[in-house]
C-alpha cells in the first residue's frame, strides 16, 4: 500500500514502477513520485522491502546518457550510450549520438591545446551538435532533443546558437513525461481505457517516444482481448446454462481491463449472479450447502470484512477462480496492506472456504 502523510493512499500492484526519490534506511521506507489526478506531483512512501531495482532498460540508458551529457558527466554519458547501443532497437540513435559526442569531446580536447588547428576543430564540431539536436526533434523525440541541446550550450562558448524552439520543447516534454507517469499508474491498476488516453496525449507531444509506443502496443492488445471476452460473455449469457461461463468471461475481461465500460455494464446487469459466485450471502441454504462448522455470525463477520475491506483496492474475484491454498496466500499477502488483524484474516478465510464450497457445488466455471 502506498502511503501519503502516514495514511493509506493507494494499492501498489506488484510490478508497478516508480521513480525513487529517497531511501530512509532508519524507518525502512522509500519515497517515490506519484502524479495525482489533479496534476499535483507528490512523494509517497513504501516499505523498502516491498521494492526492488527495475531491470536494465536500453531506453532509460539512452535518456540518461543524453542527460549526463547535458550535466557535463561525459564519461558516464559515453558509458550509458554504449550500453544502450547494445539493444538493436536503440542502436541507430545511441550510436549516432555517441559518435557525435566522441568527435566533439576530441575536438574540445584539441582546442584546449590553444593551437589554431585545435580551435578550428572545436568550431567545426559545434554545428554538428546543433544538427543532432535538431534531428532528434524531427524524429519526434523532444525528451532527447531538449537535454542534448542544453548540453551543447554548456559545452563551450563558441558553439552556434540553438536551432530549436526551446519553450515549445519544454512544453512537449512536460506533456510526454506526465503522460508516461499517468499511463504507467493507470496500467498498474488495469485501467487501460484511461491509460490509452494518456498514451495518445503523450504521443501527440512526442510521437517517437519509445516507452509510450511500447505501452500503446501492450494496452491495445489487452483491450482487444477484453473486448473479445465481452463478446463471449454477451453471447453466453443468453443461454440459461451459459451464465456461469459468461460470468467467468466478464471476470477474466475485467482482470485485463478494469475500466472496460461494456464489461462493467454487463457485470452490473448480472450483479445478482455475480454475488452468488463472488460473495454469496450467509443464509440457511448457504450454511446447509457449506456444511460449515463455523458459526453463522463468524461467517457473516468474514463476509462483511471480505466485501468491505478487500474491495477498497480491487473488485471481488470469482471464488472458484483459484484454489483455497492460493486464496490463503493472497489474503495473507494483502493483510498488511489492508491492515487486517490475525483474527480478521482468519474470519475472511473461514468465509472464503465455506463460500467456495457452496459455489463449487452449484456448478463449475
Amino acid at each position: 500500500m502506498l502511503m501519503f502523510e502516514g495514511k493509506n493512499f493507494l494499492l501498489a500492484p506488484k510490478g508497478q514502477e516508480f521513480t525513487l526519490l529517497k531511501h530512509d534506511g532508519t524507518q525502512k521506507r522509500v519515497f517515490v513520485t506519484y502524479l495525482k489526478d489533479d496534476g499535483t506531483l507528490v512523494a509517497l512512501t513504501l516499505p523498502d522491502d516491498a521494492v526492488e531495482p527495475s531491470p536494465p532498460s536500453a531506453s532509460l540508458d539512452l535518456h540518461k546518457g543524453v542527460q549526463a551529457f547535458r550535466d557535463q558527466r561525459y564519461d558516464e554519458s559515453k558509458r550509458l550510450l554504449l550500453r544502450a547501443a547494445q539493444d538493436k532497437q536503440f542502436t541507430a540513435f545511441a550510436s549516432a549520438i555517441s559518435t557525435r559526442l566522441d568527435g566533439a569531446l576530441a575536438a574540445a580536447a584539441q582546442a584546449r591545446t590553444g593551437t589554431p588547428a585545435g580551435k578550428q576543430a572545436f568550431a567545426s564540431a559545434g554545428p554538428g551538435l546543433r544538427d543532432t539536436a535538431e534531428q532528434l526533434d524531427k524524429a519526434g523525440l523532444p525528451s532527447l532533443a531538449l537535454p542534448f541541446d542544453e548540453g551543447v550550450n554548456r559545452f563551450g562558448t563558441e558553439v552556434p546558437p540553438s536551432k530549436l524552439d526551446r519553450a515549445g520543447l519544454v512544453k512537449r516534454v512536460t506533456i510526454s513525461q506526465n503522460s508516461i507517469m499517468r499511463s504507467r499508474q493507470a496500467i498498474a491498476l488495469k485501467r487501460l481505457v484511461e491509460a490509452s488516453k494518456y498514451i495518445d496525449e503523450g504521443l501527440r507531444a512526442e510521437p517517437g517516444h519509445f516507452e509510450l509506443k511500447t505501452f500503446q502496443q501492450r494496452v491495445q492488445r489487452d483491450i482487444a482481448d477484453a473486448e473479445s471476452l465481452y463478446t463471449t460473455a454477451n453471447k453466453m449469457r443468453r443461454f440459461e446454462a451459459g451464465v456461469v461461463h459468461a460470468l467467468s468471461a466478464i471476470d477474466d475481461g475485467l482482470k485485463l481491463c478494469s475500466d472496460h465500460a461494456a464489461l462493467r455494464a454487463l457485470r452490473k446487469e448480472l450483479s445478482a449472479s455475480f454475488e452468488e459466485r463472488t460473495s454469496p450471502r450467509v443464509t440457511p441454504a448457504f450454511l446447509s450447502a457449506a456444511k460449515a462448522k463455523t458459526s453463522a455470525q463468524a461467517l457473516e463477520d468474514g463476509r462483511r470484512l471480505y466485501t468491505n475491506r478487500c474491495t477498497e483496492c480491487h473488485d471481488l474475484e470469482m471464488l472458484d477462480s483459484r484454489s483455497l491454498a492460493s486464496w490463503e496466500r493472497m489474503v495473507s499477502g494483502m493483510s498488511r496492506r489492508a491492515s487486517l488483524t490475525a483474527e480478521e484474516k482468519a474470519r475472511i478465510m473461514e468465509y472464503i472456504a465455506a463460500a467456495q464450497s457452496v459455489v463449487e457445488a452449484s456448478g463449475s466455471r
